[in-house]
């Protein structure tokens, strides 16, 4: 069986608008996850992932799937969508 087709939302990063004092705006539409599944890729596997607190590490599940240009990513299962492969 080969890989599986999906597509995936992007964490867009936090851009800050201008402004003449210390307290800039945050542009609208950034620092947040894409509205749309627009990304292609193709899952390889499950992993785990983990972030680091004061009192232990706090794990969670990632997939991850390969771009077009052959990088690796870990996309959240909840920003993640299979594909139907056309052969099933």
């Amino acid at each position: 069986m080969g890989l599986r087709k999906v597509l995936f939302k992007k964490w867009i990063p936090i851009e800050w608008g201008k402004s003449d004092n210390w307290n800039k705006p945050r542009v609208e539409g950034t620092g947040c996850w894409e509205n749309e599944f627009i990304n292609e890729g193709l899952f390889h596997q499950w992993g785990n992932g983990y972030e680091e607190f004061e009192s232990g590490p706090g794990n969670y599940s990632v997939a991850l799937v390969e771009l077009p240009n052959g990088e690796m990513i870990e996309v959240l299962p909840t920003n993640l969508k299979f594909i139907n492969n056309e052969n099933n």
